[in-house]
């Protein structure tokens, strides 16, 4: 049996009963560490222990410390009755009485004792149930974060961990936003605190062991602000305009939006991608918050949805499935897509509608190639795109459907272009940036409005500026 006890804040007068008559059993004593007021205490008492110090100075990183304290706690309690104390509470930023908790082979007693939480509470007069994020201040996650909920982080014993941190929480507040340093919080003679700007944190010289770090809560930033104004935003005293929207009213804002995002990254413009991309999760804001109204779904079941797809469609990162190469990586994308699609479904399913026609044509004989139905190569492809040229000459000469046959036309473009490696919409559109250039620069030659000019000339005027518009490019 192996009794976990906490040895309290540090104040040996916080040291709970029930941890003094575990540590006084007579059974062998461990600690995690002696660098801790209370073990001057134990001392005192007379009381017979050892350390695993000297892990900390050998081991090559952390998870060698925790593994090799584990071991040899497991090796030890197998025998017979073994004490493990640790600072604090045992269950409360302890990670090797986790790693015991998760074993079964030895037996685990925990033995309560005042955390240093309570400690930093009474010392800076703060109340948890306001809420509040407790981490680990040397396994913090950004993106775990909540900036409107305060946060205390937990063992800042270095500057190294304190420049760490501070670095992480500025990715979430304000370089300026105040935290308040605590350090040896509840014990006497030894308690010292600091309020200071976030971007000073590691310029104390005082940082140990038993230091913590409160910070307040502070505005909503990032998605968990966009999210709240929404939400004002449709609220019964809220805008008239954004409560009148539906999934449908705001279709044509989703394409439009996408669009000016294409545009500004062919335009390699970040601020403007920056704006545009925000205009475009505007639209996944408004959306998902339409639906949690009407109780259907909301931005969390979105985002955890997405996160299942990505998890599922990437076994070469979350698995064990092998895939070097991108084309790997796409062609087990694909393979996944099409299992999940129901049996009834054609080969062709699953391309949306609202695509731009070249784009979905592309696609639509993209995913008839993976079956087998394409040419071996880029001849056939050519070949049918003279037929279909063919096809529509007559139709020019009034032998056939002209909108039909210049769709086909179209569609083996397209088809050629994917043989080719070439975006056909990439393609169209570079070629339309290239005519408005070049239209733009006979404008220009012919001394503005070219309204009323001869054909012939405007011909000339094209083909003497091209080349030179194409150069500046």
């Amino acid at each position: 049996m192996i009794s976990v006890v906490g040895l309290g804040p540090g104040d040996p007068e916080a040291l709970t009963r029930a941890a003094e008559a575990a540590l006084r059993s007579g059974a062998p004593v461990q600690l995690r560490t002696r660098v801790h007021p209370t073990v001057r205490a134990l001392e005192a008492w007379g009381l017979v222990f050892s350390s695993h110090d000297e892990r900390y100075r050998t081991a090559e990183d952390f998870d060698a410390v925790y593994a090799g304290i584990v071991a040899e706690l497991l090796a030890a309690g197998a025998d017979g009755d073994l004490v493990y104390a640790v600072p604090g509470h045992p269950l409360v930023g302890e990670r090797t009485v986790r790693m015991l908790l998760a074993q079964e082979a030895v037996p685990v007693r925990i033995v309560a004792g005042l955390s240093g939480l309570e400690a930093v509470y009474a010392t800076l007069g703060v109340d948890p149930g306001d809420g509040v994020t407790i981490v680990d201040a040397m396994d913090i996650d950004a993106d775990s974060l909540q900036p409107d909920r305060a946060i205390l982080a937990l063992q800042v014993w270095s500057v190294r961990v304190a420049s760490e941190l501070k670095l992480t929480l500025m990715e979430v507040f304000e370089d300026s936003h105040e935290v308040l340093v605590v350090r040896g919080a509840g014990i006497p003679g030894e308690e010292r605190t600091a309020r200071i700007p976030l971007h000073e944190l590691d310029r104390l010289p005082w940082l140990d062991h038993l230091t913590s770090v409160w910070v307040p809560a502070g505005p909503r930033r990032g998605v968990p602000r966009a999210r709240a104004l929404m939400a004002k935003l449709r609220a019964e005293d809220g805008c008239p305009w954004d409560r009148e929207q539906t999934h449908a009213t705001l279709r044509r804002y989703c394409l439009e939006e996408a669009y000016e995002v294409v545009d500004a990254i062919d335009r390699d413009d970040d601020e403007a991608l920056e704006e545009e991309l925000g205009d475009l999760l505007l639209q996944v804001l408004f959306h998902a918050r339409i639906a949690e109204e009407e109780g259907r779904f909301d931005l969390g079941t979105i985002a955890d949805r997405l996160s299942d797809k990505l998890e599922e469609r990437h076994p070469h990162i979350f698995g064990s499935v092998v895939a070097n190469t991108a084309e790997e990586v796409l062609s087990n994308w694909e393979d996944l897509k099409a299992s999940q699609r129901p049996e009834a479904s054609g080969a062709l399913e699953g391309v949306a509608e609202a695509l731009p026609a070249l784009t979905r044509s592309e696609k639509l004989q993209q995913k008839a190639a993976r079956v087998g139905f394409t040419w071996p190569d880029r001849t056939g492809a050519r070949a049918k795109l003279t037929e279909e040229l063919g096809e529509l000459d007559e139709a020019l000469a009034g032998q056939g459907d002209l909108a039909h046959e210049l769709g086909d036309v179209l569609l083996a473009v397209a088809n050629l272009a994917r043989m080719s490696g070439v975006d056909p919409e990439l393609a169209l559109r570079a070629a339309n940036k290239r005519f408005e250039r070049r239209f733009a620069a006979t404008e220009a030659a012919l001394g503005g409005d070219i309204t009323g000019t001869d054909l012939k000339v405007l011909l000339e005027t094209w083909n003497r500026v091209k080349d030179g518009a194409d150069a500046e490019t």
